[in-house]
């Protein structure tokens, strides 16, 4: 695909010296931007380098310290109403739709045709009709959100989005939790739009993606403007350091010494929603992935061996120093000295408007309390020292977890599970949505763990994590272990055949 863009294009939307405080801390420091019609313009930079919240001043959910934003030359006052009534469209990188409402329902959520008072249903279909038409998705008008995949309903939000026939489409991590299959339709699904017209901005850690469709890129990096350059003029190296401010060296392909010992983790016969007869064991030292399509069973799996979601069958033992404990539910899980680092952070890993410290704190108050009373100097040294360990930015430990950035936020969850010196810790997706940096930060961690003798199990659909973290990896496919792969026998296509089913492999 190549982006392609008009030099006579007219200007849609313009950001002038933007600056936004909260607190002490800056979080955009006069930034500027400007997006033309037909134009993808990419906006890049570390977790924490202010691009969501630039998105929400421009969206006009947050105001701006200083600094405008004009669309149409016309300058942007009164939030997101206004916003909306100038034609500026976000879509989050949380999901927000309502998942016991209607796919019809949710696409014109917060502006349904009404005549005196109540909903005109066969004009909200038509119109919600008319949205899924013009991304192309086909889906059950009637079918409630909450029986979709994550995949479609992130094409409803976007249908949701562009029901409302905006000027200026944002979107903060499209692509975070699509197949690679769907990542290729959505990005020239954009292209269309673009090509009508539409300015579009485009946030994205993944940046193969920012160099397949996007015209233009703005850099930022701690909040502040780093530069914008033509996707022509510069290569993805280039985009890369100006993000992290020093030269980068991923640990692409490390070679990492596993010396597993005692079984820890032993799941046998474990049958629960979307899952059918599973085993399942994880040794000390040895990091063992669970690879699949979207869908596939592995979060269900590894929610029924926490016991976040009841098993229907099955048992899961942990064993720790020759002690062997059943766990039974997700009390017992903890106790046993397992951590969980969820898929969905935001709903099940974190609370939003509690700090970082009382977030931290949650997992670890035994520990940081004596006769029953929580020692908060105590805590403060307990958790600066995990942030600092995660490599949290701004390392703000007062700061509410929902001012953070989407990778911040996972640090967190990581941040609260290492004050307990887990066993064995689960994370499901564990970089989804995270920048290149803390990415390598976060792969940094999970190393560290194993190479300390935990057990180490690990749930991506990022094919090439998988591979560099794994020592091993079983292949999801319709909740069951369709082969087992050693590091050595690994590749993608390996792994994607297993999960496609169209052959089975055992160690």
């Amino acid at each position: 695909m190549t982006p392609v863009t008009s030099e006579s294009a007219q200007t849609v939307i313009e950001a002038s010296g933007i600056v936004k405080r909260f607190g002490g801390a800056v979080a955009v420091d006069d930034v500027s931007l400007c997006v033309a019609e037909g134009e993808i313009h990419a906006v890049v930079g570390e977790n924490g380098a202010g691009k969501s919240t630039l998105m929400r001043i421009l969206a006009g959910i947050l105001t701006p310290d200083a600094g405008t934003v004009t669309v149409g030359g016309a300058t942007l006052e009164g939030g997101a109403k206004s916003a909306i009534d100038a034609g500026i469209a976000l879509v989050h990188q949380e999901l927000s739709l309502v998942p016991e409402m209607t796919v019809a329902e949710n696409i014109m959520l917060g502006s349904p045709p009404t005549a005196l008072g109540f909903t005109k249903s066969k004009e909200l279909k038509r119109i919600a009709a008319a949205a899924l038409e013009e991304i192309g998705v086909s889906v059950d008008l009637d079918e409630p959100i909450a029986r979709l995949s994550v995949s479609l309903r992130q094409f409803v939000e976007i249908a949701r989005a562009v029901a409302r026939s905006p000027r200026v489409l944002i979107l903060d991590e499209p692509t975070a939790t699509l197949t690679p299959a769907e990542t290729d339709y959505l990005l020239t699904m954009l292209q269309r739009l673009a090509a009508k017209g539409m300015a579009i901005i485009y946030i994205s850690h993944r940046i193969p993606e920012v160099f397949s469709i996007c015209t233009d890129v703005t850099i930022l990096r701690d909040g502040k403007l780093v530069e914008t350059t033509a996707i022509s003029e510069t290569t993805s190296s280039a985009v890369i350091d100006a993000m992290v401010g020093r030269e980068l060296k991923l640990d692409l392909q490390v070679t990492r010494e596993s010396h597993p010992g005692e079984v820890v983790l032993s799941a046998t016969g474990i049958r629960a929603v979307g899952v059918h007869d599973v085993d399942l064991t994880v040794r000390a030292g040895e990091i063992v992935g669970l690879g699949g399509l979207v869908g596939a069973g592995r979060t269900e799996l590894v929610r029924a061996i926490v016991g976040a979601d009841p098993r229907s069958a099955g048992q899961v033992t942990m064993t720790v120093d020759g002690v062997t404990t059943t766990i039974g539910g997700y009390q017992s899980a903890v106790k046993a000295g397992i951590g969980y680092v969820p898929e969905e952070r935001r709903t099940d890993g974190l609370a939003l408007t509690m700090t970082v410290s009382d977030n931290v704190a949650l997992p670890n108050r035994r520990a940081l309390s004596t006769a029953g009373v929580l020692a908060f100097g105590a805590i403060t040294k307990f958790v600066r020292n995990l942030a600092d360990v995660v490599g949290l930015r701004p390392p703000e430990i007062q700061r509410e977890v929902g001012q953070y950035s989407g990778g911040n936020q996972q640090k967190v969850v990581i941040a609260k599970w290492l004050g307990r010196k887990p066993k064995l810790i689960i994370l499901d997706e564990p970089t989804r949505g995270v920048d290149v940096g803390a990415k390598a930060e976060i792969h940094r961690l999970v190393r560290e763990l194993a190479d300390e003798g935990a057990a180490v199990l690990v749930v991506s659909s990022d094919l090439p994590e998988l591979l560099e973290l794994s020592d091993v990896i079983h292949v999801v496919r319709d909740g069951r272990i369709q082969g087992t792969l050693p590091r050595a026998e690994a590749d993608e296509k390996t792994v994607m055949s297993l999960a496609s089913g169209e052959t089975m492999v055992s160690a």
